[in-house]
């Protein structure tokens, strides 16, 4: 991964996001909350914008034979890099230091959005999350036996 902050930061932001089978209190949590904190009080703050959720189920070999894995893993595909409540955007310098120095991504990707953020929290500017960005959470559970294995 080539963007240690950022992965650092949506570990953090995960921590703390509903689970991705509450789709509307999630949405709400990532629209309120930056990648740059719960306590941010900067000029300009990452979002993301959009995510891809994948969730699977794979065989636990340390508890075999009813031993089973849940994995859920997120993508953010979209990032979101808004003017915190200000109407006007932030001047192209001012994104290019807060993109390269924050987080170290490249600014040319991040085309301005008619709409502005969420509830109007102020100009956005959008683009696509790095590859490599991801998060990962793996469950262990036992899969109960079949019904016929039980009533014997």
């Amino acid at each position: 991964m080539s963007h240690p902050q950022l992965q650092a930061a949506l570990e953090q932001l995960m921590a703390r996001a509903p689970s991705a089978l509450f789709k509307r209190a999630r949405r709400l949590y990532l629209d309120k909350y930056p990648l740059d904190g719960r306590d941010c009080s900067s000029a300009l703050r990452l979002f993301v914008a959009e995510e891809r959720v994948e969730e699977w189920v794979e065989p636990d070999p340390e508890a075999a034979p009813l031993g089973k894995i849940a994995v859920v893993t997120i993508r953010p595909t979209r990032l979101s890099l808004v003017h915190w409540q200000q109407s006007e955007p932030a001047s192209e310098q001012m994104c290019s230091d807060y993109l390269q120095n924050t987080w170290g991504l490249d600014p040319s990707g991040f085309k301005a959005m008619s709409d502005p953020w969420f509830r109007n929290g102020g100009q956005q500017k959008q683009a696509q999350a790095p590859d490599g960005l991801i998060w990962t959470r793996r469950s262990a559970f036992t899969a109960e036996a079949s019904s016929t294995a039980a009533n014997e």
